[in-house]
């Protein structure tokens, strides 16, 4: 789904002022092959992005770029696969957020990848979580309540899909689930793609993730997003409402998509990578390809991105805590 012209151009100007922290990142090549690890198949959304950053790094940070994807565990396989890596700035993992600011916190057994083993390079985006439906749902269901209705008389059809258990989607509806007191089975998956089609299959009726898991469904009317879990609206989806607009405020999970290397990355080697993300996402067909994604541009140094998941990870653990949430066996 394109972005209107002027959310298209503020989004731009937003993202060219990422540049002028570091000037430019047409330093000598100093890595021949960049892996880029992704833990999540090929089709979703962080997929795609890396997609992305693999084409712009080529030339300014790595000769050779290369996505390799490790779909599983959350995201874990990835970030292990990271960790036996050399810490020398050739391999580096895209992934949301939560894999290192919800899961120690939901699933403390399995996080055994933590920020402290990391190096933190760079946010490359931010995520919008939405709420959307199948064709499972009836067409007259057009927001919350009216899923919730449904979802009381079709307590055998009221299921949902998240792109895995100790995620903050799931989170998100188990809270929608305990604030009204409707019961929703929910379905994890290895990644949004897989889920995706299940989704528009009538395999499940609805499902929980970044928004631009839907868009390219809408004006088809294959999916329908009923609620946006941010703040504000979307300028990716001005129409949908927030979960906040439909009487539930605390129904909020802005996330960011960012880059990790292994612990021990140079610094120098680190801020070179992060000049070289920034640069690829100020570019304008980035910005619009991220847009058909559901993403916006959104970079930080080193050192700011480091401080952005700590504070995250505290923000997270408060409101598990306070929630009574308790991860899946």
């Amino acid at each position: 789904m394109p972005m209107n012209r002027r959310a298209f151009h503020h989004t731009l100007a937003s993202a060219a002022a990422l540049l002028a922290w570091h000037g430019t990142s047409s330093a000598a090549t100093t890595v021949q092959t960049l892996k880029i690890l992704v833990g999540y198949p090929a089709g979703g959304t962080t997929d795609a992005a890396a997609r992305r950053l693999a084409e712009g790094m080529r030339g300014p940070y790595a000769q050779t770029t290369l996505v390799d994807n490790r779909p599983g565990a959350g995201g874990r396989i990835a970030l292990n696969e990271l960790r036996r890596g050399p810490a020398d700035g050739s391999s580096m993992v895209v992934q949301p957020e939560a894999v290192l600011t919800v899961v120690p916190h939901v699933e403390p057994r399995n996080a055994n990848v933590r920020l402290e083993d990391l190096s933190p390079v760079s946010s490359c985006a931010v995520l919008r979580m939405g709420f959307a439906v199948g064709p499972m749902v009836p067409a007259d269901v057009r927001n919350i309540a009216d899923f919730l209705q449904w979802a009381k008389k079709h307590q055998d059809q009221a299921s949902y899909a998240t792109p895995g258990s100790a995620t903050p989607q799931r989170f998100l509806v188990s809270q929608l689930s305990r604030q009204t007191g409707v019961a929703l089975n929910h379905i994890p998956y290895k990644g949004s793609a897989p889920a995706v089609i299940d989704l528009i299959g009538g395999q499940v009726a609805a499902m929980c993730s970044p928004i631009g898991d839907a868009l390219p469904h809408l004006k088809e009317g294959r999916l329908r997003l009923l609620a946006l879990a941010s703040a504000q609206r979307s300028a990716l989806a001005p129409d949908v409402p927030t979960f906040q607009e439909q009487g539930f405020p605390d129904l909020i999970a802005d996330e960011t998509s960012g880059v990790v290397m292994a612990k021990g990355t140079p610094e120098d080697t680190l801020a070179r990578a992060a000049a070289a993300i920034a640069e690829v996402v100020a570019s304008p067909d980035v910005v619009q390809a991220f847009a058909r994604l559901g993403l916006e541009p959104a970079c930080a140094k080193p050192p700011e991105y480091t401080r952005m998941l700590a504070r995250n990870y505290e923000v997270w653990g408060q409101r598990i805590a306070a929630s009574g949430f308790k991860p899946e066996m």
